[in-house]
């Protein structure tokens, strides 16, 4: 091999490591993109449904007293039915 071949050779090889680089790189962030995006819906999920239980829950423990402290869904008063708030008994 001389000294021209090894000059030829390394710019091809350059070149074709660039391209394979910026592929790997498209490729690369089209993924983590992908996968970013799943993990931020999963927690959205999971704080919706989070909340969801925690004014159920509230809700059927306040269920037939005076619903002095409504519940809050992600910090909005949520307004329970009028005959959960009566000091009555419910019959559970």
């Amino acid at each position: 091999m001389d000294l021209n071949t090894v000059k030829n050779v390394g710019v091809g090889a350059i070149i074709v490591l660039a391209v394979i680089g910026v592929l790997a790189a498209i490729i690369i962030r089209k993924i983590v993109g992908k996968v970013l995006s799943l993990l931020i819906a999963a927690a959205l999920v999971f704080f919706a449904w989070q909340q969801r239980d925690h004014v159920i829950n509230y809700a059927d423990e306040m269920r037939g007293q005076a619903c002095q402290s409504p519940p809050r869904f992600f910090g909005i008063q949520v307004n329970l039915p009028d005959d959960w708030c009566t000091t009555a008994s419910s019959g559970r």
